[in-house]
């Protein structure tokens, strides 16, 4: 496959974002909270070194392989960031809040089932099953993850969560990538891959550029410092004080009469 100027430049440009992106994550100390995202960016970063050293160096026939090796490594990666956005946001204690559980579930069994229906019908015109198989993975792992991560975000809007903090700014920046990557590969299913593959090149380098915009998005979010928690009013600090001490003085009389 010949790699136009865009092409390198693109790929050139992927690289040097996630390298920044990496160097925030180990700089401002984030890796420790997000050890998952973290593995997913340097993930990224060899992935892109590796597809193009075997365009450089091998064949249709191995690019093929090599890329989609590394597809089901990188869809494995997202729905752990997933994990740990959701983990990080709705069970901070180690706990899952009991209004919140049961939605989970509910939200990732149907977002697989969605996402597994819409691409059973999705009839991309191509010419070679292979790139059917490549359009229709595409298609089922965009829908998947812009189910998931929306989802995610309409979940903290209705529970009152902040939507400023680090673990928001990274799940912003994959909702709205997640809901572009939808709808760039709805084209590639739609337009599909004939003789002409100009459309679905250009779809291409515009999902790239949506995800470099969020990359760049994570740079910022990341190095700056999340806002402090609001402190309660002393009033309210207070009866929390008294229905504390409520509590354990309850408590102690139970022990007694035990």
């Amino acid at each position: 496959m010949h790699l136009t100027g865009l092409d390198l430049l693109l790929w050139a440009a992927g690289l040097g974002v996630h390298l920044i992106l990496l160097f925030v994550l180990l700089m401002r100390r984030r890796f420790r909270v997000f050890p998952i995202f973290t593995a997913f960016i340097v993930s990224n970063i060899g992935r892109t070194a590796a597809l193009f050293f075997v365009q450089l160096r091998g064949t249709r026939t191995s690019y093929f392989y090599t890329y989609w090796s590394l597809i089901v490594l990188d869809v494995a990666l997202q729905l752990a960031v997933v994990y740990e956005m959701y983990s990080l946001t709705f069970r901070p204690l180690g706990e899952w809040a009991r209004d919140l559980r049961r939605p989970f579930e509910w939200l990732v069994a149907v977002s697989i089932a969605l996402a597994a229906g819409m691409t059973w019908l999705a009839a991309p015109h191509a010419r070679l099953w292979v790139q059917v198989v490549v359009i229709k993975g595409s298609f089922f792992s965009a829908a998947c993850m812009s189910e998931l991560f929306v989802g995610m975000l309409v979940l903290a809007v209705r529970s009152g969560l902040p939507l400023k903090t680090h673990v928001a700014r990274i799940s912003q920046g994959f909702g709205v990538y997640s809901i572009i990557d939808i709808l760039i590969e709805a084209g590639h299913s739609y337009f599909g891959v004939g003789h002409n593959t100009q459309t679905y090149t250009m779809l291409s380098h515009l999902r790239m550029s949506a995800y470099l915009v969020c990359a760049a998005y994570w740079i910022v979010m990341l190095w700056r410092n999340a806002p402090e928690p609001r402190k309660l009013p002393e009033s309210l600090r207070g009866e929390l004080i008294q229905l504390q001490n409520v509590v354990n003085s309850d408590l102690e009389r139970i022990r007694v009469r035990q």
